[in-house]
């Protein structure tokens, strides 16, 4: 096998391992975004957030175990992601790709400050009203930071996915849904359906970009199988005069 067969094999299997990751993801951030509507906004005040949390346990539990999978499946796509963009536009793909890649430890962190509203630790969770608030603010303050982080980064990518193998379609949804990430933001200003279409055009930029990548592992999976084979050269196999 020569280099350039072993070049398209790595590239092959790393896009069909990112646009899976990447689809999947975007499956459970819309599946989040659905949870999350089911179970309303939480209250402003602790003694109702601890009601809003008895009422809605299951729901919230739903929720963090989704988030938390579509958080790691975030890890391979960025790396895919960055791959499929580096010969396009390396500035670009390396300054997207690495604002999403910061924003996974912090989508991390929000999620543990979220558990702790309803999975006990040692017996011990958030069931004191000055808690409860501490966990919402941490959790909707993390998301805030990490929905911004997401549409300065969706904005530089789209811009380099005008070109190269994801093309215009690709890239104008992207910038809808970097404004849109904006907004999605500030869901205690927007109400909540504005905030479930926000999340729902970020589920769809995850599942239309890992879709890609998914065509276009499979196009080079198809070219490999295509090309011909060359053997390795020996010494042996030189003819002297």
């Amino acid at each position: 096998m020569n280099r350039r067969t072993l070049i398209r094999d790595d590239r092959y299997g790393l896009y069909r391992l990112g646009g899976a990751a990447f689809a999947v993801s975007g499956v459970l951030f819309f599946s989040r975004a659905i949870l999350e509507a089911k179970a309303g906004p939480p209250p402003s005040s602790g003694e109702a957030i601890l009601a809003w949390v008895e009422s809605e346990k299951l729901v919230l539990s739903f929720v963090s175990e989704v988030l938390f999978f579509a958080t790691v499946a975030l890890v391979p796509a960025v790396a895919a992601l960055y791959h499929s963009l580096a010969s396009t536009d390396r500035a670009k793909a390396v300054t997207g790709c690495g604002v999403i890649a910061a924003a996974i430890p912090i989508l991390a962190m929000s999620l543990i400050a979220h558990g702790r509203l309803i999975y006990p630790i040692y017996s011990i969770r958030a069931s004191s009203p000055a808690l409860a608030e501490f966990s919402v603010a941490i959790y909707y303050g993390g998301m805030h930071a990490v929905l911004l982080m997401f549409a300065g980064a969706i904005l530089v990518l789209s811009v380099a996915m005008i070109r190269g193998i994801y093309g215009r379609p690709i890239a104008y949804l992207g910038f809808a849904t970097s404004v849109l990430d904006v907004a999605g933001a500030y869901p205690d200003r927007i109400g909540p359906v504005a905030t479930f279409v926000c999340q729902v055009f970020l589920a769809a930029w995850f599942v239309v970009v890992g879709s890609r990548l998914l065509a276009h592992a499979t196009s080079i999976g198809v070219s490999s199988k295509a090309a011909p084979k060359i053997p390795n050269a020996s010494p042996g196999a030189i003819d002297r005069p």
